[in-house]
Formats: structure tokens, C-alpha cells, sequence
């Protein structure tokens, strides 16, 4: 009988990752060339940016693991005030794109704060929640620990970006939930959550109308109303035409007919619909295997560690990929809202990839200063 130790879900996790990032290169292959020749005349501009991605990530990853988790927690705060005063400058100076604010312009790139807040906030949290005060209240521990992610919250929400505010939200939720911290705390947050998510919906207008849309089953059935067909309901449609043509098998790799315009951000959010269209239930179901195997490997390494700062840790890095695979996947096919949400590893996106590899540089730093 296989054993789950700490080494088993490392191996799982190491696995799960080359796996995920091989796939994601191979689709981004086939979606991102059209758009490429198209924006930048060259068919392969958005892959050979994908790939750079993926090897400045691996660069910060080798190097950042060789220090220690006593280095890393000892920036925790000044990494969190650092992002938070970043996402300040993005409200005030940033790139305006789509009807946000979200990027920071840097010449040849543009980058989005609100994905390395994330790799922070979840090192911040951990580091707090594993470190309480004995002699402080629960209320006490909880203000230190959260007041600063909660206000990078509301500054991303204020972009806006509510697909990257719940999906900070619901990871340092699930932090809480595995701490020391009195369980009725974070079933109070969770009671309470409906009221600033109705808020936040409500502040952002096309948010409001994609919820209502997805709430009251607009773009389900075949009877939809031409409007929506060429509008609100667009995207999601295009996006089962594409996953319905994919079959059992696929049509093949590199033959989607949705990465020709028909599904906008056929590279980043619905990727996964060129998953399904090229290799079929198949290929879609593999993908979904290496991203649950993926988080259950990083819930198990923090599970199966001695160490509250490790379990918090790895904790965050798996409901940071939980929670966007739910929305991501979930988004494609009606079942939940189209947030803007991306497949970790997989999806078209620097930023997020290259944030992604930072937590997990610290995940896998070494345990003891000694151990350099």
C-alpha cells in the first residue's frame, strides 16, 4: 500500500507541474498563433513570450530555493507594504486596458501587480497565522494578520479585477481555516461574505450584468435571443461550440477553428476550450487530472509537514490553484460566471506566470539558514 508521505506529494507536485506547463506551452502553440500573425505578424510572438515567461519563472525558482524560509519570512511585511503601495500607484498611474486599470507599463512589457500580490499575501498570512500571540485575542492576531491583505483586496476591486479579489479573498480564507485560529472566525467571514461580494458586484457594472446573465440562465438552452447570441452570451456560446466539436478525441493539435476570432482570449481565459476542441473529453479530462493532482499534492505537503508555517504556506498555494481552476473551468461551460480567471501553468500570461513560480520558489526554500 502506497504511503502518502511528504515525499510522495512532492514528487506528485513536481509531476503535476511539468506536466501542466508542457500542455499549456503545446496550446498556447496552437491558440496564440493567429492572434500573433495577426497583432504582430509573427505566428509564434506570443508563444516565444509564453515560453520567456516560463524561463524567467524556472530562473527565479532555482535561485530563490537555494535561500531560506527564515529569509523569506523575514520580508514578509516589508514585501506586503511594498505591494500594497504598488497596487496604489497601478490606480493612479496604471496601464488603462479594457475598461481597467490593471497593468503598470515597463516598455516592452506591461505587468499586473495584482498577480504577485498574491504569492505575498500568502507568505504574509502564513507567516502571521503561524506566528500568533498567545497572550493576544484571536480578534487581536486576526487584525495583524489581515488588515494589509484585506486592503490590497479593495485596491485590486478598485481596478477592477473581482476575479483576482476573490480569488485573494478565498485563499486567505482557506489559510484561516487551517490555523490555529479559532474556527468560529472564519465561519463568521464566510457567513458574512455574501454582503461586500453583493456590494462588489454591484460597484462594477458589466460585473453585475455578467452575474445577473449567469444567474437567471440568459445563455442556457438553444432558444437565446440573437442580441445576446452577438453580445453578452458571445463568448460562453463559442466556447461550448468548441469544447461539443472537440468529440471523444479531438480534432487533432493544432487544428482548432476557434482560435480564428471566434472565441475571444482563446490564449488566456478559455484555453481550456482549445484543450477540448484539439484533443477532445480526453485531453480535456487528462488536463483536469494533472490540476486536481496538482492541488491535492499541495494540500498534502502541507498536510503531511510538522511545521505551521510550512502547512499555512502550501495551504495558499493550493487554494490559489483550486479556487482559479473552479472559476476558470466552471466559466467555460455556464456552470459558474466568466470572471477572467486563468488556468495556473497553463494559461497565456506573464505576469501570472511568472507570479505563480515565485510561490512556488518559496514553497521549496530550504527549511533551515543552515541548510544554504
Amino acid at each position: 500500500m502506497l504511503k502518502l508521505s511528504n515525499t510522495v506529494f512532492k514528487r506528485i507536485n513536481v509531476i503535476s507541474i511539468s506536466f501542466l506547463v508542457t500542455i499549456g506551452i503545446l496550446l498556447n502553440l496552437s491558440a496564440s498563433s493567429v492572434r500573433g500573425l495577426k497583432e504582430y505578424n509573427d505566428n509564434f510572438h506570443l508563444i516565444k513570450r509564453h515560453i520567456g515567461s516560463i524561463v524567467i519563472g524556472l530562473i527565479i525558482f532555482n535561485i530563490g530555493k537555494k535561500l531560506s524560509k527564515e529569509y523569506y519570512k523575514k520580508l514578509a511585511s516589508s514585501g506586503m507594504l511594498t505591494i500594497t503601495g504598488i497596487l496604489f500607484l497601478v490606480l493612479t498611474y496604471g496601464v488603462v486596458a479594457g475598461g481597467s486599470r490593471r497593468w503598470i507599463d515597463l516598455g516592452d512589457v506591461n505587468i499586473q501587480p495584482s498577480e504577485f500580490a498574491k504569492p505575498i499575501i500568502i507568505l504574509f498570512i502564513a507567516y502571521h497565522l503561524s506566528n500568533i500571540e498567545s497572550d493576544k485575542s484571536d480578534f487581536y492576531n486576526l487584525r495583524k494578520a489581515l488588515t494589509l491583505p484585506a486592503l490590497c483586496s479593495i485596491l485590486v476591486l478598485l481596478e477592477p479585477d473581482f476575479g483576482t479579489t476573490l480569488t485573494i479573498s478565498g485563499i486567505i480564507l482557506m489559510q484561516l481555516l487551517f490555523s490555529e485560529i479559532k474556527l468560529r472566525y472564519p465561519l463568521l467571514i464566510l457567513a458574512l461574505s455574501p454582503i461586500p461580494t453583493y456590494i462588489a458586484i454591484n460597484i462594477m457594472g458589466y460585473r453585475n450584468r455578467r452575474f445577473s446573465i449567469w444567474y437567471d440562465k440568459i445563455c442556457e438552452g438553444t432558444n437565446i435571443d440573437s442580441e445576446l447570441l452577438a453580445d453578452e452570451c458571445y463568448q460562453l456560446f463559442q466556447s461550448k461550440v468548441a469544447i461539443s466539436s472537440g468529440g471523444l478525441f479531438g480534432l487533432g493539435p493544432g487544428t482548432s477553428r476557434a482560435r480564428w476570432g471566434s472565441l475571444p482570449n482563446a490564449w488566456s481565459d478559455f484555453i481550456a476550450s482549445i484543450a477540448a476542441e484539439e484533443y477532445g473529453f480526453i485531453g480535456l479530462l487528462l488536463l483536469i487530472i494533472g490540476l486536481v493532482s496538482l492541488i491535492i499534492s499541495f494540500f498534502g505537503l502541507g498536510l503531511t509537514s510538522g511545521d505551521d508555517f510550512i502547512r499555512l504556506y502550501f495551504v495558499g498555494m493550493g487554494s490559489w490553484v483550486l479556487i482559479q481552476t473552479v472559476f476558470n473551468l466552471g466559466g467555460i461551460v455556464g456552470l459558474l460566471p466568466i470572471t477572467g480567471i486563468v488556468l495556473p501553468f497553463i494559461a497565456y500570461g506573464g505576469s501570472a506566470m511568472v507570479a505563480i513560480f515565485i510561490g512556488l520558489t518559496m514553497a521549496y526554500a530550504k527549511d533551515k539558514i543552515e541548510d544554504l
